[in-house]
């Protein structure tokens, strides 16, 4: 069954240890960890692992991230499924709109997009 023909429970339950593993991995500024759901190409990427990296050296909020959200809802386009919910800090104030996208890709479920803003 394609991503986007599962309920909302469904895909926010595919998601769930997905979207811990990334912020666990934001926090501790472990790369292996938070490029785990990526597809190869990005996971695999040197200029998206600089990007990222440079990203958490400079910013105490994507190092401090609350394991703790509040799913705001699910939004289907094309082949693709994106979850959205309020992201906090345990050290920044402040509330944030996370979203974490994901795709069926020859048959597993890869992360296309995350984004805090």
């Amino acid at each position: 069954m394609a991503i986007t023909a599962k309920s909302d429970q469904d895909i926010i339950k595919i998601v769930e240890p997905m979207i811990n593993d990334v912020v666990s991995a934001s926090n501790q500024m472990n790369w292996e960890l938070f490029s785990k759901y990526q597809t190869n190409e990005e996971a695999n990427d040197p200029e998206n692992r600089k990007n990222v990296e440079k990203q958490w050296s400079e910013s105490k909020f994507l190092t401090s991230l609350s394991l703790q959200r509040e799913v705001l809802g699910v939004l289907r386009r094309d082949d693709m499924a994106s979850v959205f919910w309020k992201q906090t800090s345990k050290d920044v104030a402040g509330e944030y709109l996370a979203t974490y996208q994901i795709k069926d890709i020859n048959q597993e479920i890869k992360e296309v997009g995350f984004l805090l803003i």
